[in-house]
């Protein structure tokens, strides 16, 4: 679980470009001893790995993560074997030679391989696949590699296999077998697997254990992803050295000539030794979207690995904004469709951002920042501090960042680059105040340490053009393939929805149609006809492909049945709910002016179900007022300001549940006036660390008042560690405590501050920082009257 700052990790390398692009993933492949008469495989020489020490390795990846290092999946395993010394040579045919060795490390997940030494001669090849394939199995498990993989640096790192048994085969004109040169010095066993990497680094809460990474973020397939279909397709996920994995983007540059530079963070350690080794993955993404906060969302999705190149070359990098830049080997094949980002260098704060990414490694999701950028040092809400970082605030509920970010790309509201991935507190279980982010800016790295080495200036601009900015560049630009333009209508009644594709392709036409409706059920027609089982919204996914092998896809909401329906009266009961895992039920209760007390109640009965609250409309799981995300039914949304008008109640489904009751309640009369805000949750301070405790106002005009009373109660042996500030909605700080008292416990008092500057609606905050070791304690409770 992330519970505080760490580094995502992210790695790339560059170098020189070679004359002809090399791809190293090659089309879906047979291996060639399927296709003759050769010894069987358990003839051929196995080579059996050491058993790697699972204590000792846990041990270890315990003080990587407290040392915010790269997340690991893999032990590496040193081995030194060529065809010269090991494996079995046949004859696979009159012109043509075959080797083959068998290689297995019992219990890994996967196993990957690192050559520090390719050369393939022209029309030989390399195949890596599992030991257990048959003839008729699946060809994506196929790892192919030829002549188009030799590279400057003479080295290939293959992506995962799946098991622990897998054979390497090697076919070679006989004629040029003298010319091969293969030697294989890391075999890396996959002890975790990449969801277990992933669960371990989620910062998810109770509901969410044993996930791959918070439920709370959201796909790309999902709406908020739409606008920003380009960018998305810039983004991956990648390994280094066989073992560790992060997230890194496409860059586009001056020249537009499509180099493939590719932008992550410093802290990932990638250099001129390692970037040979990067096995970057693209299009790893679940095929729809997932409801925000589901069960679903949480756990693995679709995405599959099958698209993947290696190798890059170092080319700069900066600590101080932490970024690291490399080139690929070679130019991502026309079947990634990648997008080359656009960037940003000028020195200033964005209205709004956003951030793409593999948490944990896993499927990639968007995150959404809630309002402005700032300018800050890393790890610090100090405005602008040293101004090599820009921070970044997540909206509340649907999406964060975690372990395996790093790197990734934040995107100004122009859907330019301005910073990758350094660090954050944010996750799942932060409070909302630590939903924030810090990314290395653009702006700083440009002119980074001065020298071609440590900045960005001469990559991206190579011309010295002096451009402040640079839009992005689809791969398909240049007089190749367009991709096409997914989009579709529909029409509802009741529980079915007729739905008409309406996609075109500018230079081709549409091969293919692929629709997920939201539901786990899928269809492949023009223009499909769906009965859902339930009432609800769901996200329908159209992907479409293009005759030249391009596609593209649109997600849109679905909401069928009746939805809203029922009306609540205050303070009567609605009994004997039920639903499905995921099943959507809505109400509404309408509220006068002058209420008070409102609050909404779910209760009894069993299965697990969850409470939304929304005023004006309908909420969904990634739009709501309030939203508890308790195990059970117990749940409760108290409104601090009632406001006049509708309200509106959603019950979905976690799990089956039955017997459920609802209530909704408020009191008439009073209202306006003085009124006491307060949070009585429980927040943990622990030695040297910062804690948030917020209250939310609504409902309320005008500013604050001058002589506005704020109550706290904290229980801390030693009150003269402690530093308490409340901060106003506009992020000033306004000090009640500051390290007095000395050894006395506890602090309870009332103080008398002038918040007149500050409106009243908005987030107030107090908030706690311990400033030694040895004394703990927490946040009792606090309000605030105005």
């Amino acid at each position: 679980m992330k519970t505080q700052f760490r580094f995502a990790t992210l790695c790339f390398g560059v170098g020189m470009a070679l004359a002809v692009p090399a791809y190293a993933s090659e089309a879906a492949d047979s291996p060639a001893a399927f296709a003759a008469s050769l010894r069987p495989l358990a003839q051929v020489e196995q080579q059996l790995m050491p058993a790697v020490d699972l204590a000792a390795l846990t041990r270890e990846d315990a003080t990587r993560r407290a040392r915010d290092l790269p997340p690991r999946f893999a032990a590496p395993i040193d081995v030194a074997i060529t065809p010269e010394k090991s494996g079995t040579w046949e004859t696979l045919d009159a012109q043509t030679s075959i080797w083959r060795l068998r290689i297995s490390s019992p219990g890994a997940y996967s196993l990957n391989l690192g050559f520090t030494r390719y050369h393939m001669p022209e029309g030989g090849h390399l195949r890596v696949y599992p030991a257990g394939l048959r003839s008729d199995g699946d060809r994506s498990l196929v790892r192919s590699f030829s002549a188009r993989d030799n590279a400057e640096h003479g080295q290939l790192w293959t992506p995962v296999v799946a098991g622990d048994d897998i054979v390497v085969e090697v076919t070679v004109p006989t004629e040029k077998r003298a010319a091969l040169q293969l030697e294989l010095a890391k075999v890396n066993h996959d002890y975790r697997g990449f969801n277990r990497v992933a669960a371990e680094l989620s910062g998810a809460g109770p509901k969410d254990a044993g996930d791959v990474s918070g439920s709370c973020n959201v796909d790309v397939m999902c709406p908020e992803g739409d606008p920003y279909r380009d960018q998305i397709r810039s983004v991956a996920v990648y390994s280094t050295g066989g073992s560790t994995f992060c997230t890194g983007s496409l860059l586009n540059n001056t020249a537009q000539d499509k180099k493939p530079y590719f932008l992550t963070a410093n802290h990932c350690g990638i250099n001129s030794s390692t970037a040979a080794s990067l096995v970057v993955y693209w299009n790893f993404q679940n095929s729809y979207c997932r409801p925000v906060g589901s069960a679903a969302s949480g756990q693995a999705g679709d995405g599959t690995t099958n698209q993947f190149q290696t190798g890059a070359f170092f080319r700069a990098s900066y600590a101080a904004s932490d970024f690291t830049l490399v080139e690929l080997d070679e130019t991502p094949s026309a079947a990634a469709n990648v997008y080359f980002n656009g960037w940003d260098r000028r020195s200033q704060n964005f209205p709004s951002a956003f951030g793409i990414h593999h948490p944990a490694t896993a499927e990639k999701r968007i995150s959404l920042a809630n309002g402005a950028t700032a300018t800050t040092s890393y790890n610090s809400t100090a405005e602008p501090g040293d101004g090599t970082h820009v921070q970044a605030r997540w909206r509340p509920g649907i999406g964060v960042t975690e372990g395996g970010s790093s790197g990734s790309p934040l995107y100004s509201n122009e859907k330019r680059v301005i910073g990758q991935l350094h660090g954050g507190p944010s996750s799942c279980s932060a409070t909302d105040t630590n939903k924030r982010d810090y990314y290395g800016r653009v702006s700083v790295s440009w002119t980074g340490g001065g020298s071609n080495a440590t900045r960005l200036s001469n990559w991206l601009d190579p011309g010295n053009s002096g451009a402040q900015t640079l839009d992005g560049l689809t791969s398909g630009g240049g007089g190749g393939n367009v991709p096409p333009t997914a989009n579709f209508s529909f029409a509802a009644n009741a529980l079915t929805v007729n739905f008409t594709d309406g996609s075109s392709d500018s230079d081709g036409s549409i091969a293919s149609r692929s629709w997920n409706f939201g539901d786990s059920t899928t269809s492949t027609a023009a223009n499909p006809s769906k009965t859902y089982a339930a009432s609800g919204t769901y996200n329908v996914v159209l992907t479409v492909t293009d005759n030249g092998g391009a596609s593209s896809s649109v997600t849109k909401a679905v909401t069928v049945g009746s939805v809203p329906g029922n009306v609540l009266s205050n303070g009567v009961p609605v009994n004997g709910i039920s639903g499905a895992a995921n099943n959507e039920q809505t109400w509404t209760l309408v509220v006068p002016a002058g209420a008070s007390n409102l609050k909404f109640v779910t209760s009894g009965g069993t299965g697990d179900a969850d409470l939304y609250v929304k005023f004006g409309s309908a909420p969904t799981t990634a739009s709501y007022d309030c939203r508890p995300y308790l195990g059970g039914n117990a749940e409760t949304c108290t409104i601090a300001t009632a406001q006049a008008g509708t309200y509106y109640v959603m019950v979905r489904g976690y799990s089956a549940y039955s017997g459920l009751s609802l209530t909704g309640s408020f009191t008439t009369g009073g209202g306006g006036g003085t009124q006491t805000y307060s949070n009585a949750t429980d927040y943990t301070i622990s030695d040297n660390a910062t804690v948030d405790s917020p209250i939310t106002v609504s409902g309320r005009s005008g500013n604050a008042p001058s002589n506005a009373s704020v109550t706290v109660a904290i229980v801390h042996t030693y009150q003269g560690d402690l530093k308490v500030d409340l901060v106003g909605p506009s992020g000033t700080l306004y000090n009640i405590h500051n390290r007095t008292g000395g050894g006395t416990d506890n602090i309870n008092k009332t103080v008398v501050l002038n918040l007149s500057s500050e409106t009243l609606n908005g987030t107030w905050t107090l908030r706690v920082n311990d400033n030694a070791g040895g004394d703990t304690g927490k946040i009792d409770s606090w309000s605030v009257t105005f």
